[in-house]
């Protein structure tokens, strides 16, 4: 009954009646087509932990250069995981007074309203080198974030292992 002469099988009204079905199912498909890349941000950076804070995405990862030039940490902000704000130099070694290269891997915590970012600082190979974990806070994730000891919070060897790699939980 409902074929044409030219469709003998019905296949074309059921192909029609199911673009018309579809139709209102295109428009949240093409809304969906917002992604982000691969690589997500950016340059070069590695060693990346990502938090939720105040209802938006943040990612402190390693700025990644030769241990010279490697003497800040950037941040990154979003609320769609799709668009991201970059934040430079949330911590700098201008505002470490001990640290003078290769701050990386943050891990970074908020508590009773300040965020303290964890990094590892300088490199050390040895007890006899200054360096370590250090610990830096602000009232913002955003920073700056500006050393809080004033010297590495570990500092030293603890069983063979390099005071590098911190995680906050």
């Amino acid at each position: 009954m409902f074929r044409n002469r030219r469709d003998r099988t019905g296949r074309g009204l059921v192909a029609a009646a199911a673009l018309l079905l579809l139709a209102p199912l295109a428009a949240p498909l093409a809304a969906q087509a917002a992604r982000s890349g691969n690589p997500i941000l950016p340059g070069w950076y590695a060693d990346p932990e990502a938090h939720i804070f105040e209802g938006q995405y943040w990612i402190f990862p390693t700025y990644s250069d030769r241990y010279e030039q490697q003497v800040f940490l950037d941040a990154f902000s979003s609320r769609d995981l799709v668009t991201w704000d970059r934040h430079p130099h949330v911590l700098d070694t201008a505002n470490v007074t001990w640290a003078h290269k290769a701050v990386w891997a943050p891990s970074i915590v908020e508590k009773d309203g300040w965020y303290y970012l964890f990094f590892g600082a300088n490199d050390i190979q040895s007890d006899s080198a200054f360096g370590g974990i250090g610990v830096a806070r602000s009232k913002s994730p955003a920073g700056p974030f500006i050393d809080y000891l004033g010297h590495p919070l570990i500092d030293k060897f603890h069983n063979g292992a390099q005071p590098i790699d911190q995680m906050v939980f």
